[in-house]
Formats: C-alpha cells, sequence, structure tokens
C-alpha cells in the first residue's frame, strides 16, 4: 500500500478551522477525502483499523480498576473539577500524523476523531454566539448554554440555550436529534387535526417558511418543532407563555437561515 502523507489531512482541517465558518456538510467532505487518501480500494482491514467501531484492537489489555470498593471515611472538599475546554483540533492533526506514521493505528484513529469533535464542537458554540443575548425581555443563561457533540459520524451535534425573567422561560435546542426530528416529521405527516384538545394536543403550523409542529402541554407550555435541512431540527420551549402569538412572536427572533447556513444544511 503507498505510503499515507497525513500533510493532507492538516492541510484540510486546517482550511476548516481558518474558515470564517463552520459547516458540517465540510466535515463530511473531510472524511470522504481522508478515507480516500487512506485507503486503496479493497483495504478494508486498515479502514477498520482506523475508522472502525472497535476501539479496543490496540492497546487494551482488558485489565480495569474498580473503585466501588473504597470505604474512606474522608469526604472530598477540594478540586476546580474538570476543564471544560473542546479537543485542540491541531494539536490532534498533529498526534494522529504522528501516530500513523508508526503503523499505531488505535492512536491515529483517536486522534482525528478528537479533532473532528473539536471542529464540531467550534460549530456549536459559532451557532450559539449567533443567538440573540436576549428575547421577549428575558436574558439568557450562560451558564445554561450548552454544546454536545457524538463525534465522528457528523450526527448528534446538539446545543441549547435558555432565557429567563420572572416566571418565563424560553428555551432553543437546536441539532441532528434524530428523535426529536422523527416525532415531528410522523406529526407532519398524518396530517391528521382534531377540534378537542382532549384528543390532541398539536396542530401543524408554519415558521419562516417551514412547515413546523407547535405543541401545548399544561405542565411543559407552549413547543415549536421546526425541522429544517436534511437532517436537522430546532425546538423551541416556552413555559408560561399567554398565547400561541406570544411564543411565535418571541420564536421569531431566531435566525434560522444563518443557523441552517452555519449546519451546511441544504
Amino acid at each position: 500500500m503507498k505510503t499515507l502523507k497525513i500533510s493532507g489531512i492538516a492541510i484540510i482541517l486546517s482550511l476548516l478551522i481558518s474558515a470564517p465558518s463552520y459547516s458540517q456538510s465540510l466535515l463530511k467532505k473531510l472524511k470522504k477525502k481522508t478515507e480516500q487518501k487512506l485507503f486503496k480500494k479493497g483495504d478494508q482491514a486498515l479502514d477498520d483499523a482506523l475508522f472502525g467501531d472497535d476501539d479496543n484492537k490496540q492497546g487494551n489489555t482488558g485489565n480495569s480498576t474498580n473503585n466501588s470498593g473504597n470505604n474512606s471515611s474522608t469526604s472530598n472538599t477540594k478540586g476546580e473539577g474538570l476543564v471544560k475546554e473542546p479537543p485542540d483540533v491541531l494539536k490532534n492533526i498533529n498526534d494522529a500524523g504522528q501516530a500513523f506514521d508508526v503503523k499505531n493505528y488505535g492512536t491515529a484513529k483517536y486522534s482525528v476523531r478528537q479533532a473532528m469533535l473539536g471542529i464540531e464542537m467550534e460549530i456549536g458554540n459559532d451557532i450559539l454566539e449567533s443567538l440573540p443575548n436576549s428575547i421577549d425581555g428575558l436574558d439568557k443563561v450562560e451558564a445554561k448554554d450548552q454544546v454536545t457533540s457524538m463525534s465522528y459520524g457528523f450526527v448528534g451535534l446538539t446545543m441549547e440555550r435558555v432565557y429567563q425573567g420572572g416566571d418565563k422561560e424560553l428555551s432553543i435546542n437546536i441539532g441532528n436529534n434524530s428523535a426529536l426530528l422523527s416525532a415531528a416529521n410522523m406529526m407532519l405527516s398524518t396530517g391528521a387535526y382534531s377540534t378537542s384538545s382532549d384528543d390532541q394536543n398539536y396542530k401543524q403550523t408554519t415558521f419562516k417558511g417551514y412547515r413546523s409542529v407547535l405543541q401545548f402541554d399544561n405542565s411543559t407550555g407552549y413547543t415549536l418543532s421546526v425541522p429544517f435541512g436534511q437532517s436537522s431540527i430546532m425546538v423551541v420551549n416556552g413555559i408560561n407563555y399567554n398565547s400561541e402569538s406570544e411564543i411565535m412572536a418571541a420564536a421569531d427572533n431566531i435566525d434560522i437561515e444563518s443557523i441552517k447556513q452555519k449546519l451546511g444544511e441544504q
């Protein structure tokens, strides 16, 4: 098999990092180009080594540490907790190149995945930063900003922003959530509607041109679900909102087209 020049991967990833915006479509292209560079057709063994699901092919001795038997009577009262920073993309690219040079495919695979995870976290943080600092008189709760990524596979990237004020709360969830997307699409596809609130607590509507679902629950308030692109959804939940028009007006402050572009959705 021809020797891989890992610098090709570094160049592609570096271009992504330096670009003014990040997109999952570019990440998908990265994955495809990386696989094409790494493997000749038929090199399934190496494919599995770098991108397979088995992370225990190398360096796993089967040993584990069990701390459940710790009977210490001393309680921990110190410690700052864990540093919440995304993976260093450039460092992981370099680590992947060094590991691949010595055929340490397990470490190379891990480092490539960490680099991709770092880029996805950048996408999520960029989207959160693009959201308004306040909506409908409610201020964002910065401590509740959250970005979650399942890393390799380019699905499972989710972002959450919460706004609060008085007894009202508005939360925005955006990302590739297959469960939420499936539920919304099912309600959109049925086309059913009932005038009895006992029979149905949702209805179809539109949000900035997108077919959407609006629900109401006595406990959780209003929930607007807006599928967009090929695989993304935005869910806006409003607690203690007085009416349907009020929650829709609050949601109107969100620039879904900008979010769509940042995610690389068509």
